[in-house]
C-alpha cells in the first residue's frame, strides 16, 4: 500500500491540463443543437446552428465548485481542478495543487482506518526536505468539521534558510475504511492561497 504519493498527484494535474487544451487549443467542447465548438471560460462567441440561425453563447467559470468523492465532499475555487488517481491497495487519491504549490490531498481508504498512519504520511511528505537539511517541528492536530465530526492527526513546520512549509494531516475512519486529508503550503504563499485551505476545512463533509 502506498498511502501518499504527491509527485504522482502533481504529474496528473499537469497531464489533465495538457489533455484539456489539445486540438484547437480550447479547454472545453460546447455542443449546441448538434453543432460543436471549442470554448474557454470567459469566451463569448456566436454559433451557427444547422438551420442557419446564429445564437450567442458564453462560458463562465463558477466561483465555487463542490467536489464529491465516495465518502466525502468539499468546496474549492472554480479556477482549479481536482485530479484523481488510484494508488492501489484500496486507496483513491484526490489532489488539488495551485500553480505556486499549495496543495490539498484527500485519500479515501478501503479496509484500513487511516487515523493510524497520519505520522507516516507526514514523514513521506517531508523526508526529502529533511534529507536536504530542513528542521522540523510538529504537534498533534485536531479538526472539527461543521457537522461536529472530528479528524485527528498531526501538524508540522519544516524550515530551511529559504523556505518555511506548513503541513497538516488528519484522518477519521473505521476498520473498514476512512478518509485522510493533507494540506501543505509555503508560509509566504498563505496570504494568497490560504483561502483555498480555509474553504476546504469550512466545507468538508466526511461520511465516516
Amino acid at each position: 500500500m502506498r498511502p501518499f504519493r504527491v509527485v504522482s498527484a502533481v504529474a496528473i494535474v499537469c497531464l489533465a491540463v495538457g489533455q484539456a487544451y489539445a486540438g484547437d487549443g480550447k479547454g472545453f467542447r460546447l455542443k449546441v443543437d448538434g453543432v460543436e465548438v471549442g470554448i474557454n471560460p470567459g469566451d463569448s462567441l456566436d454559433v451557427t446552428l444547422k438551420d442557419g440561425r446564429k445564437v450567442s453563447v458564453e462560458l463562465q467559470r463558477s466561483e465555487t465548485v463542490t467536489f464529491s468523492g465516495g465518502k466525502f465532499s468539499f468546496d474549492h475555487d472554480g479556477n482549479f481542478a481536482v485530479a484523481k488517481t488510484d494508488l492501489g491497495g484500496g486507496v483513491q487519491q484526490y489532489a488539488l495543487i495551485t500553480p505556486i504549490g499549495t496543495g490539498l490531498i484527500v485519500q479515501e481508504y478501503k479496509g484500513l482506518n487511516p487515523s493510524s498512519i497520519t505520522d507516516f504520511v507526514l514523514q513521506q511528505m517531508v523526508q526529502e526536505s529533511l534529507n536536504a537539511g530542513a528542521k522540523m517541528t510538529k504537534e498533534t492536530a485536531q479538526r472539527t468539521l461543521a457537522d461536529g465530526k472530528v479528524l485527528n492527526g498531526v501538524k508540522a513546520e519544516t524550515t530551511t534558510p529559504n523556505d518555511v512549509m506548513d503541513y497538516e494531516i488528519v484522518a477519521t475512519g473505521r476498520p473498514d475504511g476512512g478518509v485522510l486529508v493533507a494540506t501543505f503550503a509555503n508560509k509566504e504563499n498563505i496570504p494568497k492561497d490560504g483561502a483555498i485551505i480555509d474553504k476546504l476545512w469550512s466545507s468538508l463533509k466526511v461520511d465516516y
